[in-house]
């Protein structure tokens, strides 16, 4: 049973974030498919490993394009990202010694750290896209360059 169903309420407008946020709801699904089916400490680590890996290059990615954008909210979202990340790997450390045991208080917070980011967060970014599309019917504005004559 998936504990995330996706939905394009959740697209944000570029391809690369949409299609990484896309397979960060399958990860978290296959998470917790794991971890309510065999209860294999080692299988459910290594899925939560995969899943914060996946996380960190998301937001590098997610992060890029955010600056390429020119998005005023980057330091701010960065710092969100990099609470979010050191909250998982907490987490996975805490399972990873026998100290954590996965109770609903962790499958909700790894449910929600996706669905909230998104709608939260990412929704910010999402306006700031639509605010500043270009027309395609528009010519692009490029800087006049000097002629050969000018030069």
């Amino acid at each position: 049973m998936a504990l995330l169903t996706w939905s394009d309420d959740y697209l944000i407008g570029d391809l690369t974030i949409d299609t990484e946020h896309k397979e960060l709801f399958r990860l978290i699904n296959s998470f917790h498919n794991h971890w309510q089916e065999n209860h294999d400490r080692k299988s459910i680590a290594a899925v939560l490993n995969q899943l914060i890996n996946y996380a960190q290059m998301h937001f590098q990615h997610e992060e890029a394009i955010m600056e390429e954008a020119q998005y005023k909210k980057l330091i701010e979202h960065q710092a969100i990202h990099e609470s979010l990340i050191d909250t998982i790997f907490k987490l996975h450390q805490e399972y990873s010694e026998n100290h954590l045991h996965l109770e609903m208080d962790t499958m909700k917070f790894v449910r929600s750290w996706l669905v909230d980011h998104i709608v939260q967060n990412d929704y910010l970014f999402r306006d700031h896209l639509r605010r500043n599309k270009v027309d395609p019917d528009k010519e692009p504005v490029t800087e006049a360059q000097p002629s050969a004559a000018e030069s």
